[in-house]
């Protein structure tokens, strides 16, 4: 009978402990999920920011595209214009 008591009082100290520990798990949980409900927040906000912004990138290309179309187009004239003044001396 002794032995049953010493055991019981054991497992009932035992059962505490776990119970203790499965408390502090649990609240290590709450706070680590509350933790990556803020980061994945952050994220997401990140994230839209990244997206609401111009892509620099392809302006810039389209704006060196043009340029080379401008050069182009003033190179033409300035022949032309050479050309002109060619004749006019003649």
């Amino acid at each position: 009978m002794t032995t049953l008591k010493t055991d019981l009082e054991r497992l009932r100290g035992d059962l505490a402990r776990s119970e203790k520990s499965c408390k502090a798990a649990e609240v290590n949980l709450s706070l680590q999920n509350a933790q990556h409900k803020r980061e994945t927040s952050e994220f997401q906000r990140e994230l839209s920011t990244l997206r609401s912004r111009p892509n620099f990138e392809q302006a810039l290309a389209e704006l060196e595209e043009r340029n080379n179309d401008m050069e182009d187009l003033l190179r033409a004239k300035c022949t032309e214009i050479e050309e002109n003044d060619d004749r006019v001396l003649e």
